[in-house]
């Protein structure tokens, strides 16, 4: 049991650097574009992992698995992150460190349908209790006026963003399974990075964006947590998973919108609101039951 402590304090960590980078951002969402934001994210996260990787030894890659894996950088360094801060310029941090927390869920789900884990009726009974939390979720963000249709056009395509991303970091949690099998961690995350910032500054250069917007000293601060966060949270994530089963890792991104919450009142001084206190409750109720399921 001793020996699991440290990689389980490393899944804790990710799970809450998650929900603190989402309030970064957030602050920062309207100052620069989605796609400046993902860049800066992950080439300074590449930064913080490189060192550390020039001193490792590099495996020889398979050039099909090193295509693979740059591929699935790409869907969840950039294509994720573009989702994500679009739902962040449109939604609060801590629903959107809410919903994503249901990704465990989503992974289950994924690979059950994908005959890679046994689908247990206790799974399914945390899905749908993850799922009715974001029921409520959404139901509360409506206005008393507009009912759900309250949600709008910035809400609705927000909460679509937020809902993809989720999809999408679930299924390549999935698809990295038999390369994290086969190579070390830290120069297969520097791959999938470097892959991811690549396409970044391409997609930057063909929307006309520029990816170094104007900052102010305290949001380049934000900036440089954002991605300090995103290369160590990686690789303590990586790390975990190479000691510890993937659902267990996962599990642990529940402590998101909790960090996220906290945050955001202590730095907006709010108070959090009867139905993210009930969907909060719903989604880890979801999570600790499913996590119990995978060690019985």
């Amino acid at each position: 049991m001793q020996a699991r402590q440290p990689a389980l304090w490393a899944a804790a960590t990710t799970g809450m650097l998650v929900g603190a980078a989402m309030v970064s951002t957030s602050t920062l969402s309207p100052a620069a574009s989605s796609a400046s934001l993902a860049f800066l994210r992950y080439a300074i996260g590449l930064a913080i992992l490189a060192g550390p990787a020039l001193l490792a030894t590099w495996p020889r890659y398979r050039a099909r698995d090193a295509l693979a894996i740059a591929l699935l950088g790409v869907l969840q360094f950039a294509v994720l992150i573009l989702l994500l801060n679009h739902a962040l310029a449109r939604l609060p941090a801590s629903t959107c460190a809410l919903v994503f927390a249901t990704m465990p869920l989503f992974t289950w789900c994924l690979a059950a349908l994908s005959g890679r884990e046994a689908f247990s009726t206790r799974r399914l009974a945390g899905l749908l209790l993850a799922v009715g939390g974001v029921a409520v979720l959404l139901v509360g963000s409506a206005s008393p006026a507009g009912g759900l249709g309250g949600l709008a056009i910035l809400g609705g395509s927000g909460m679509a963003a937020l809902l993809a991303a989720t999809v999408v970091g679930a299924a390549t949690s999935i698809l990295y399974g038999p390369y994290m099998r086969r190579y070390p961690a830290l120069p297969t995350s520097c791959l999938a990075m470097a892959a991811s910032v690549l396409f970044l500054a391409l997609y930057g250069a063909l929307q006309s964006q520029s990816l170094l917007p104007v900052f102010s000293a305290t949001q380049w601060g934000h900036m440089v947590f954002i991605g300090l966060s995103s290369g160590l949270g990686y690789f303590c994530l990586l790390w975990a998973l190479g000691r510890l089963q993937a659902s267990q890792v996962i599990a642990f991104q529940a402590l998101g919108p909790v960090t996220a919450a906290l945050l955001e009142l202590a730095l907006h001084q709010r108070m959090p609101t009867p139905a993210l206190l009930a969907a909060m409750a719903l989604v880890l109720a979801g999570l600790v039951i499913s996590t119990q399921a995978a060690t019985h």
